[in-house]
């Protein structure tokens, strides 16, 4: 699942990744930019549209793949016993 971190009083962004890179990048950025302090507004967000889990967006493909294996099954079924 693909973090950013923010700072909205620079308006800066990081580049999506793992969460730790996020805050690593938080921490170099507030040491550079603002000499160790909290700015006000920033924030480590879920990149929107992301899965929770990495796997679970193949989840439904599955299921939809095992539909189809069924369908197929049972057409070749039906087709077979002449009905």
């Amino acid at each position: 699942m693909p973090y950013v971190y923010r700072c909205r009083r620079c308006r800066a962004s990081s580049p999506p990744g793992p969460r730790r890179q996020a805050e690593e990048y938080r921490q170099q950025h507030r040491d550079i930019e603002h000499g160790g302090l909290v700015p006000d507004g920033e924030a480590i967000v879920r990149v929107a549209g992301s899965a929770p889990d990495p796997d679970g967006r193949y989840v439904s493909t599955g299921a939809v793949v095992a539909l189809l294996v069924v369908l197929a099954v049972g057409s070749l079924l039906a087709r077979l016993l002449g009905h």
